[in-house]
């Protein structure tokens, strides 16, 4: 099925993130982590979850934010983060002992029934954590629903971590690259870092007055602060809508003449889940009264039908 919607000739404007420029303003942080670049888009993250005692670094102040983290650290953060329920009687793991340091934090997950010993009776608390792996994890420890029935193409509904996927997906916490998962990659430090921020956050207010961390963290309000403005972030937004509704298109190029052309594709296309953090920024930019804040609002909600948007600029 495909339709022609806006008229537009700026191919630039599919791109992801959409008019995301760097602002001159740098992050200031006390104390910073050696290795974490001031403009990188973590920094804030990372050394707020310094502050909330979550995470440390190394001795030497170094955060190294590009090396994979262990399963025994995983649960050491997530311990830390959530206070975990009891849900099955503590059974010992063959290959970490009560002298281990992150002992406790990996009986703790145990006991919540995240971390089971395979069939050696081991847990390999040194092996990095794969990214289906790190999907129960923090599943069952936030107690996360399935809210829609959503795939990435390398996750088939018959993978073990299936659900555990479908969970963070539809919880916005991951976004995937363009429609695909990657559940056997290692997670790295930094990256596990942000989806346990998301998960801390989820549930927290919006404040329009504050700046929405995400892929519009550093664009300014003078970059963003015109409804065309706003228009193209919302369309460079839609390319990355997973669409299963016959009203709901996704843009997929521009056409010789100058227009878009609009596909609709089932759930599990090549495409990620719109971030919350992302339409709240847009929504406080857009103008009142706007086509644009009313389709925001309706994203906001969850309600992603109709999304089709025929205005032009």
């Amino acid at each position: 099925m495909k339709k022609k919607i806006w008229k537009l000739a700026l191919a630039a404007a599919l791109a992801m993130p959409a008019m995301v420029m760097p602002v001159d303003a740098e992050v200031i942080v006390k104390r910073p982590f050696t290795g974490v670049s001031k403009n990188s888009p973590y920094v804030e993250i990372v050394h707020e979850m310094r502050g909330q005692q979550i995470i440390s670094g190394y001795e030497n102040g170094e955060f190294r934010p590009a090396e994979v983290i262990s399963r025994k650290l995983a649960a050491a953060l997530v311990n830390r983060a959530v206070k975990l329920p009891v849900t099955k009687p503590f059974v010992s793991f063959k290959d970490i002992s009560a002298e281990n340091a992150f002992f406790n934090d990996v009986k703790k997950l145990q006991q919540a029934g995240i971390f089971e010993p395979d069939v050696k009776g081991n847990l390999y608390p040194n092996q990095p954590i794969t990214r289906a792996e790190m999907a129960k994890v923090l599943t069952i420890a936030f107690d996360l629903k399935v809210k829609v029935e959503l795939d990435f193409m390398d996750v088939p509904k018959d993978h073990p971590a299936s659900n555990y996927i479908r969970a963070l997906y539809s919880n916005g916490i991951t976004t995937g690259d363009f429609g695909f998962y990657n559940p056997d990659k290692s997670v790295t430090r930094v990256h596990y870092s942000v989806f346990l921020h998301r998960l801390i956050h989820m549930n927290d207010p919006f404040d329009p007055a504050e700046r929405i961390r995400g892929q519009f963290a550093r664009v300014s309000d003078q970059q963003l602060g015109e409804p065309d403005q706003v228009t193209l972030a919302m369309l460079g937004m839609l390319s990355q809508k997973i669409t299963h509704d016959p009203s709901d298109y996704l843009i997929t190029d521009i056409t010789n003449n100058g227009y878009t052309d609009a596909s609709m594709y089932w759930a599990g296309h090549s495409f990620g889940q719109l971030a919350k953090e992302n339409i709240r920024y847009l929504k406080r930019l857009a103008e009142k009264g706007s086509e644009q804040e009313v389709i925001l609002h309706r994203w906001l909600k969850e309600d992603f039908s109709k999304s089709k948007m025929n205005f032009s600029l």
